[in-house]
């Protein structure tokens, strides 16, 4: 393979492992993923992609239904409802409200102008999605 050819492999690939690496440094594209994985009914993907408090208000109601039920059959992401019927209003697009370095709040709006504003943290260097409530 030529040098030109390198060089060009080599800019594609740089490209690539930024294009990866924009993904999880941008909210907006957490936001997306986080509500594609919820629409598809992939709630292991859905828990990835939540943060610390959000996982931790899930394990407690783990360890709460171990109390109640005598056994630990579910996993933490069992308690997610998410995929399961038709959304009350269909996604239109996301919308960056503001970020810090640790922070950071993003609008989903339907096309009929509703609008929630979800809050993420970063977490290990990653976007994190907090559920509400909590």
């Amino acid at each position: 393979m030529s040098n030109r050819r390198l060089r060009g492999l080599g800019g594609l690939i740089a490209l690539f492992c930024i294009s990866c690496q924009a993904v999880g440094s941008d909210p907006e594209a957490v936001v997306q993923k986080f509500i594609a994985a919820a629409n598809t009914g992939q709630n292991h993907e859905v828990y990835k992609l939540l943060g610390p408090r959000s996982q931790q208000r899930l394990a407690e109601l783990r360890q709460s239904a171990k109390r109640v039920s005598g056994r630990l059959a579910l996993q933490p992401e069992d308690f997610l409802a998410v995929g399961r019927s038709p959304p009350a209003w269909e996604v239109a697009g996301v919308r960056l409200l503001r970020q810090s370095q640790t922070e950071a709040s993003v609008q989903v709006f339907s096309t009929a102008g509703d609008r929630h504003a979800l809050t993420l943290v970063k977490v290990g260097g990653e976007w994190k999605v907090e559920l509400p409530g909590g």
